[in-house]
């Protein structure tokens, strides 16, 4: 669902969930070491990678936060006045679209299984479905009210 625009594309997708990957699996806190040997202190896992839902989500998110770009800015699709610009109210008109045709998607007969792994319950699959969001539309870094 990726175009073959020269950088919005399936290849750029697939480098931000690597490298997101990587990143969360680095996220590690120091703990206390308790042996007599002295060697300091070791690494144990925190946050994300102890919450395999909101790591998955984050990874899944970074790979499909460039569905079907437009290959421009927000800003010149709100220019331009497309419809998709008109069906989004010019706000994070790619990153929503991005979500919405994704999670499209997902919903989908064929990713039964899939969906099985991500939730089994009501509460995940609404939780699911809010990290996900959350995470493409932090990735419009034009958005002024997702700066912090």
């Amino acid at each position: 669902m990726h175009p073959d625009n020269p950088f919005h594309n399936f290849e750029h997708a697939s480098h931000v969930a690597m490298s997101v990957q990587k990143l969360l699996c680095r996220i590690v806190a120091p703990k206390a070491n308790s042996n007599a040997q002295g060697s300091g202190a070791v690494m144990s896992l925190h946050g994300i990678m102890s919450d395999p839902l909101l790591h998955v989500s984050t990874v899944v998110a970074a790979l499909i936060h460039d569905v079907d770009h437009p290959g421009v800015p927000n800003s010149t699709v709100v220019k331009e006045q497309t419809s998709l610009a008109a069906v989004y109210k010019n706000k994070s008109i790619a990153e929503q679209n991005s979500v919405d045709l994704a999670w499209d998607l997902l919903m989908d007969d064929v990713f039964v299984d899939l969906r099985r792994v991500l939730y089994t319950t009501e509460e995940d699959f609404k939780r699911t479905r809010q990290l996900i969001v959350n995470s493409v539309m932090a990735t419009d870094i034009m958005d002024k009210e997702c700066l912090s």
